[in-house]
């Protein structure tokens, strides 16, 4: 035993310091050894006793004669009756008294009589109480009290002393009244071997409960430590457990829960958790559950049924423990139990842990697909510098000349695959898959690709603006738009057989394919031009494939016809399409309430979409006629001619002067679909990109509020699934893989005439069929497989990326033969990210062909119940670079169509197919003004698939063509913009389209940035994945913003060769000013950017990169341009900024350009699928409008920037006040001084504006990225 303290020293025994009068030194001497000045601030009869005590203690040190035991039994009798009959007070001054207590404590070490010991455990019992006592425990753990209470433990389990089971109780009792202040309370129990005398205790008192509870309370805190929540386990400590429970029944319930609040912590415990369940405890517990779920109507022991719970969860941790619970029908008694608690909202608690258990053990499924490829694979050609990752990819068709380098391995990093499973285009906040160090690699960055002048020069034809004198602007021809093709822009590859499919016109120029083609086309509906009325067949209207002559659609048309003509025989007015649409509701009812008719009028015209506009690009009286009489194939109800031309024209008063805005042309839009290769077989050109559908305009659509619990409705409805798997439709709706598979070898390679009937389809339901009816085979969609699951519900299984396993997130589908007014649910189950702004208030997007019809042609956001969690459906570890036991996500939401027989297209977010950009190049050619802007379009290169990739050069023309204008011209600096490297982020095209409607405009801001700087811009660095729906990768399944170090010529073109120009520019000395790279974000809210700082790059010391001089990072002019869009833009937030560095970033555009070109100022603008959360956007979804209006702030920004230096100068332009007059001869006055405006000090001289280099004081580096580390919050878990 630990040595007694020694109170020897004082110069008169204890006893006299109970004295009122004591002197100085005497007090000092007191107050040095008991910490009270004397013992009577106590009450004298309690001073007395203690001081007695004392005075015991003190003859003898070493050994307590028989005389003294006595003494200090009735002693300590007496002290523990006037504790006992004191009030608070009392006790409280009691244990401030540090002499007591060290008294008491000594006594305890001393002697091992039992009364003796019995008595003092009693006092500090009764001092410490039972309420509101942890000040009181605090003060005895650090006067060692536990520390002497094991030691007498020790000693009673070892034999060394026999105290009576009464003692131990009392000294268990103050234990669980002390234990909890003493942090290494359960390391000292096993220290002093109390842990089995403790169990054995608790096993000798099982059926005597006023005793059991502070065992079960002090086992409890032994448990609370998994070191000797094992040792206990080993020593039967679990069937112990079981057999309180079985006693307790319903009327023990303190006791009842202490036990399992015991056996809680000892199941944390792996092998305690295997013992349990090998003793059959699962169905007990189960059945415990139940009992008290049934008895518990007034929620009166949540803590009971809460201790449960949590040994389910801990045991269903191991296998063995999910199929016992599955073996006792715990699903089903979980999920019964928690239904019926599910209005309470005091149960979330307890349902949300019943839902966490049921999700573990519901079986994990595979896809219900053959294979996690792609469907169609994409053969690559040979490339000496690169081995693609997808070779690596099991089950994938290597060719023979490639296999011996994937045994022999290569240097392919597999950066897509490691990369992509929680990260977006430019972010890797949110990775949670860190890369494992490696020894051999560098501490730097990799030496820059290095490229030859002579291999430079090939990129002298893409700067016509540098080499080219432009014709004067009086003799510019607008038809004859100049295009350079370069000497390396290469056919499709040789090396391989592969025929892309060349797509064709569709039916918006059906008749003039017709005509040309001089074969017969067979109709059942005539169209009369003098009466404009449509002569429908009795029974069908049919369409014919004008290349194979066969049947194209058929309807049946008698219903309509019974519908068309009024009770008496006349015909219904043509001119009502609606009226031949079946449906319960009226075309006023259908009417969106926030919305007139008028503001729908200048939607349409703004779209170029109306329903007048839609037929009459078909048809016009002049084409009504054919040979033999006969009409169109396609015809629909006539309008009158001053209302047609009206809208048909389209003059340019509906659009403003000042933008190079257009009408779309769906006519165009057909024919450029003609030049288009994919790999995938379409079947249709899609609706909405047909006519060129868009957001909706001026007006916003909120951000939805999630209602509470939906989340866990969804999670129980797959439980339900689970449960009741005999009730499942499990009927295959659309199967991509059947199509791929019937078509065989023909499917590539075919090729066909693409139309779109969806104005024939709508008001068609299938009687036949109750399903909906999925169509993805079109440009940019993406639908791997449709299940019915029930009725109204659908799994849907989306594509991953060509010649790849994974990268499953943009879906955009056709969806038809819907009932009107029911809601139906779809399921997207193969979702990779561990989190979606589809839980924060985000909508997928829906177009509807009727509402088109109507007068409405927009995108809409629409879906109820709309989140995202994790589902049952375990992913292949190929999919997950080796990492076994992920899950995939589901993102579901459910649509009630307003109308019946509709066709709507569903989609992730905006699409802005690889056509639409073509066509939309072809009309910017013919309307910017040729006397003030140069603009030049030309070709690139060309992609794997054949397909061409179109870069261009916007400026002011010079002023005149004398050397002096041309050098003027030539000077200007080079901004650099590109986009849609990721193919499933089509805001970035969305935010490219508005910044170059803003570069062609007339508006004077538009004509001061072109005379101030050279755009070249790459608006679409990836069209073979877009084109085939894919979400990241090219067709290559390599994701194309992690190959800029060392880009291969072969596999990476458009990279490739757009780092050429980037390189070009930096060979002649024209740096660009600034490069940004336009991404889609689907993690966070709002438009923000990445920058490079080398303050915060992974690299210490980092000095290889523009900012730096020597040593020294003297630059920050990297940072003025968010914070200039900031203030600018609605939707941009700088808090959303960061300019970190990291190292799997080395190989992106940003850091590339940056550290290898030598650009400051090289950005990746990102943009939220989902809306804005601050701002004048605030809790509003993202539309076209919104990113549209983000590309014309940023170039207008750009005027500002000007205004701007930093230490690095990077040609920076000079502004010409005198010429700052356009061709057209608007004054300076005209400009908006907003636009202009000084951030820092301006001195203007005539002649040129003089920028001095006064820069604004800059926010420390700690202080930008104070949101760097911001994480998504979530329900239950968290998630470039």
């Amino acid at each position: 035993m630990r040595a007694v303290p020694i109170l020897g020293g004082l110069s008169r025994p204890l006893c006299y310091y109970s004295n009122l009068c004591p002197t100085q030194q005497e007090a000092d001497q007191f107050q040095k050894y008991f910490g009270c000045s004397s013992i009577t601030c106590l009450p004298n009869r309690l001073g007395y006793w203690i001081n007695h005590i004392s005075k015991l203690l003190n003859r003898n040190l070493k050994k307590v004669s028989v005389e003294d035991l006595q003494q200090l039994k009735h002693s300590t009798s007496k002290l523990f009756q006037l504790v006992q009959q004191g009030d608070k007070t009392v006790k409280e001054g009691f244990i401030k008294q540090q002499a007591a207590v060290d008294t008491l404590i000594a006594v305890l070490q001393i002697v091992t009589c039992d009364q003796i010991v019995s008595n003092v455990i009693s006092i500090f019992i009764e001092v410490v109480g039972k309420i509101q006592s942890a000040k009181r425990a605090s003060v005895l753990v650090n006067h060692g009290l536990t520390t002497v209470l094991f030691q007498i433990m020790k000693l009673a389990h070892t034999g060394d002393i026999c105290l009576p089971d009464e003692v131990l109780v009392a000294i268990h009792i103050l234990l669980s009244r002390v234990g909890h202040k003493d942090r290494k309370f359960a390391v000292k129990a096993r220290l002093h071997q109390s842990l089995m005398l403790t169990l054995n205790m608790v096993k000798s008192n099982s059926h005597n409960f006023r005793t059991l509870q502070p065992l079960l309370s002090v086992l409890k805190m032994y448990t609370n430590n998994s070191v000797n929540a094992s040792y206990l386990g080993k020593h039967n400590s679990i069937n112990i457990m079981f057999k309180i429970i079985s006693a307790c029944g319903r009327r023990h319930t303190a006791d009842l829960r202490l036990t399992l609040e015991n056996l809680n912590n000892m199941t944390k415990s792996k092998s305690n958790s295997a013992r349990l369940v090998g003793m059959g405890g699962v169905p007990q517990l189960l059945a415990l559950h139940a009992d008290w779920q049934a008895m518990d109507v007034k929620n009166r022991f949540l803590l009971i049924r809460k201790s449960v719970l949590n040994i389910l969860k801990n045991i269903t941790n191991l296998k063995s423990g999910r199929k016992a619970l599955l073996e006792a029908d715990g699903i089903r008694i979980l999920y019964e139990s928690s239904l019926e608690a599910s209005d309470c909202r005091d149960m979330e608690s307890m349902i949300l842990l019943a839902s966490v258990i049921m999700r573990k053990c519901c079986p994990r499924n595979k896809l219900p697909i053959t294979s996690t490829l792609n469907p169609v694979l994409f053969p690559l050609p040979q490339s000496p510098t690169h081995t693609p990752e997808c070779y690596f990819l099991p089950n994938f068709p290597v060719p023979v000349n490639e296999s011996q380098s994937r045994v022999n391995g290569t240097d392919s990093d597999h950066s897509s695959l490691d990369d992509d499973d929680d990260i977006d285009s430019d972010d890797e906040r949110f990775r949670t898959d860190q890369d494992e160090p490696y020894d051999d690699q560098p501490e730097g960055p990799e030496p820059a690709e290095k490229r030859t002048p002579e291999d430079l020069h090939m990129y002298d034809t893409f700067f016509p603006e540098l080499y080219e004198e432009p014709e004067p602007p009086g003799y510019l021809e607008r038809p004859n738009i100049r295009r350079s093709v370069s000497g390396f822009l290469s056919s499709r590859p040789s090396e391989f057989q592969f025929h892309g499919m060349k797509h064709v016109s569709s039916d918006a120029t059906l008749y003039d394919l017709h005509k040309r083609s001089g074969k017969d086309f067979s109709t059942s509906v005539d169209l009369d031009p003098r009466s404009g009325q449509c002569k429908v067949d009795e029974k069908s209207v049919s369409a014919i494939n004008l290349k194979t002559g066969s049947s194209v659609i058929s309807l049946d048309l008698i219903g309509f016809r019974q519908q068309h003509h009024q009770p008496g025989g006349a015909p219904a007015p043509s001119s009502t399409r609606r009226s031949l649409i079946p449906s319960s509701r009226t075309s006023k009812q259908r009417r969106r309430p926030s919305q007139s008719s008028q503001q729908l009028s200048r939607d349409s015209r703004r779209n170029g979409n109306s329903i007048r506009r839609l037929s009459s690009t078909r048809f016009d009286d002049s084409s009504a006629s054919m040979e033999g009489g006969k009409g169109s194939a396609v015809t629909f109800p006539s309008i009158d001619s001053e209302e047609s031309d009206q809208v048909v024209s389209f003059s340019s008063d509906d659009l403003d002067e000042d933008f190079c805005e257009f009408s779309h042309d769906a006519q165009l839009y057909s024919q450029t679909a003609a030049d288009t290769y994919s790999v995938h077989r379409f079947q249709k050109l899609a609706f909405p990109d047909l006519y060129g559908a868009r957001g909706p305009v001026k007006f916003s659509e909120s951000l939805v509020s999630r209602k509470f619990g939906v989340q866990r409705a969804k999670i129980f409805e797959d439980i339900d699934r689970m449960i009741h798997s005999e009730q499942l439709v499990d009927k295959v709706v659309y199967d991509l893989d059947a199509i791929v598979a019937d078509a065989g070898d023909k499917y590539t390679g075919a090729k066909s005439n693409l139309l779109n009937r969806d104005e024939l389809r709508v008001g068609y339901i299938d009687s036949q069929s109750d399903t909906l009816k999925f169509n993805a085979q079109f440009e940019c969609g993406n639908l791997r497989k449709a299940i019915q699951v029930r009725r109204f519900e659908y799994d849907l299984i989306l594509s991953p990326d060509i010649n790849s396993n994974h990268h499953h997130q943009w879906f955009y589908f056709e969806v038809s033969n819907m009932l009107a007014d029911q809601p139906y649910r779809f399921n997207i189950v193969n979702c990779e990210k561990l989190n979606s702004q589809f839980n924060y208030g985000m909508q997928p997007l829906m177009m509807s062909v009727l509402d088109a019809i109507e007068g409405n042609p927009c995108w809409l956001r629409v879906g109820t119940d709309v989140c995202y969690y994790k589902n049952h459906f375990i992913r292949n570890a190929n999919t997950t670079g080796g990492v076994k036991g992920k899950s995939y996500y589901t993102a579901t939401f459910t649509i009630t169509f307003r109308n019946a027989g509709d066709v709507c297209y569903i989609s992730y977010h905006y699409p802005y197919t690889y056509t639409a950009l073509q066509t939309h190049l072809k009309q910017w050619e013919k309307m910017y003004d040729q006397s003030q802007i140069y603009y030049r379009n030309q070709n690139l290169c060309t992609t794997l698939g054949g397909n061409e990739v179109p870069v261009l050069t916007i400026t002011a023309q010079p002023r005149s063509m004398d050397k002096e204008s041309l050098e003027e011209m030539r000077s200007r600096p080079y901004i650099f913009l590109s986009a849609r490297v990721h193919p499933g982020e089509s805001n970035a095209s969305w935010i490219m389209k508005g910044t170059i409607d803003f570069l062609l405009s007339r508006k004077p801001q538009a004509q001061l940035v072109r005379e101030m700087y050279i755009f070249k811009i790459v608006p679409m660095l990836n069209p073979d994945g877009v084109l085939n729906g894919n979400h990241r990768s090219s067709l290559v399944g390599e994701d194309l913003n992690r190959r800029w170090g060392k880009p291969c010529p072969v596999l990476h073109p458009t990279i490739y060769h757009t780092k050429g120009l980037l390189l070009y520019l930096n060979m002649i000395n024209k740096t660009p000013m600034v490069y940004c790279d336009y991404h889609g974000h689907s993690r966070r809210k709002n438009i923000f950017m990445y920058g490079c700082s080398p303050s915060q790059s992974w690299i210490p010391n980092d000095t290889q990169n523009p900012c730096c001089t020597g040593n020294k990072f003297n630059d920050a002019s990297f940072k003025i341009l968010p914070r200039l869009l900031n203030t600018t833009c609605p939707s941009f937030s700088l808090k959303n900024c960061n300019n970190m560095v990291e190292k799997v970033k080395e190989n992106t555009a940003r850091v590339v350009v940056w550290r290898q070109l030598n650009v400051v100022r090289s950005y990746t603008m990102e943009s939220s699928y989902c809306g804005c959360d601050e701002g004048k956007y605030k809790d509003a979804h993202i539309n076209t409008e919104m990113l549209e209006e983000m590309g014309h702030t940023f170039c207008e920004t750009l005027i500002k920037l000007a205004r701007q230096k930093g230490s690095y100068d990077q040609q920076m332009p000079l502004l010409d006040i005198d010429n700052m007059a356009t061709a057209s001869g608007e004054a300076v006055s005209e400009i908006e001084l907003d636009d202009v405006e000084d951030i820092s000090s301006l001195s203007l001289q005539k002649g040129h504006c003089e920028l001095t280099t006064e820069y604004p004081a800059t926010e420390s580096d700690d202080e930008e990225r104070d949101e760097e580390e911001e994480e998504f919050d979530d329900d239950e878990e968290l998630d470039e």
